[in-house]
């Protein structure tokens, strides 16, 4: 499976400001030696040495995940304002602009998650079809609810692409496309799922944001850690610190440290930190990263778990 993230952040898309620039560029040339500037290729050598918070950035954009098959199908999980970009993408395919088939898993319908719906160019293209998954039996009406005349100029019917809903009953296995599929439902305002994937080879994908595991539900664990058990990738909302998942029970998210513990009680052999908050900068996140692999370290040092914090672009294959 080949795994490409194009919208990272949770609540509400977040752009990054002036301020924030101009931070991020003065930090590089003060780190900046003679030697580093002397040519093109020492500058981009060193722009390469840089954290990602400083040559770059984790990304704005709300929950959008690419999923594709070894046959180059593709499946989406989630379709928040990252969606947009991917659809930018795609759209350079010549299929996409003459007929293919998308696959879509709907975690759940708050907005971050289905704000880029709208704006994905292939659901312009008539002879394409997609293939909505859901886990909630009425995601077509909560989709068409999103778009009525009086808050979008075109309404959810009114897309082209042709359209087909798929009920997935929570923990059932579905054959799609060379791919085992399930779901398993998680602790949200209003809820929200889990969705697993699993190629013939048994490696196993994971996605699981808008998810909160507090303390409480540590003491009923157990169907969790079998769920997520030996998965290879497992992406799990991480929004808070673990001092803000103190304050904000039944917000519906998690932190770095929860799903720390939880990834090592199920054998994960990556953990990917997700769902960031919309408040955090790209400082913040570099420094919960580093928070969160001292925390690995000192909880189960020779443990195998990977751990490595979302961004915009960043491709994993398993």
């Amino acid at each position: 499976m080949y795994i490409k993230f194009w919208g990272v952040r949770g609540s509400i898309a977040t752009a990054i400001v002036k301020d924030e620039v101009k931070m991020k560029l003065e930090k590089a040339l003060a780190y900046a030696s003679p030697a580093d500037l002397l040519s093109p290729e020492k500058v981009d050598e060193y722009i390469e040495s840089l954290p990602l918070s400083i040559k770059g950035t984790f990304g704005g954009n709300t929950t959008c995940i690419e999923v594709r098959n070894k046959n180059n199908d593709v499946f989406i999980i989630d379709g928040g304002t990252g969606l947009a970009r991917f659809g930018h993408q795609l759209m350079l395919e010549e299929r996409a602009r003459t007929g293919m088939d998308i696959r879509m898993f709907v975690t759940h319908t708050h907005w971050d998650h289905i704000q880029g719906i709208m704006f994905f160019g292939p659901f312009y293209i008539p002879d394409n079809k997609v293939h909505f998954y859901s886990s909630f039996q009425d995601v077509k009406d909560r989709l068409r609810y999103q778009t009525p005349p009086t808050h979008f100029p075109i309404t959810f019917e009114d897309l082209p692409v042709q359209k087909e809903f798929h009920y997935m009953p929570e923990g059932v296995e579905m054959a799609i496309d060379g791919l085992t599929v399930s779901s398993k439902a998680v602790r949200h305002p209003g809820t929200a799922y889990s969705y697993k994937f699993k190629d013939k080879y048994n490696k196993t994908f994971i996605f699981c944001s808008d998810a909160e595991f507090n303390l409480d539900v540590i003491q009923d664990i157990i169907p969790f850690i079998e769920y997520f058990k030996d998965a290879d990738v497992l992406v799990f909302d991480t929004q808070y610190t673990f001092s803000e998942s103190f304050q904000k029970i039944d917000w519906g998210h998690s932190s770095a440290q929860m799903a720390t513990d939880i990834a090592i009680k199920s054998n994960v052999k990556k953990l990917i930190l997700f769902h960031h908050d919309p408040s955090y900068n790209d400082e913040k996140m570099d420094a919960m990263t580093i928070q969160a692999l001292k925390y690995k370290e000192l909880m189960a040092p020779t443990h195998f778990l990977e751990i490595e914090t979302a961004y915009e672009g960043l491709e994993i294959n398993i």
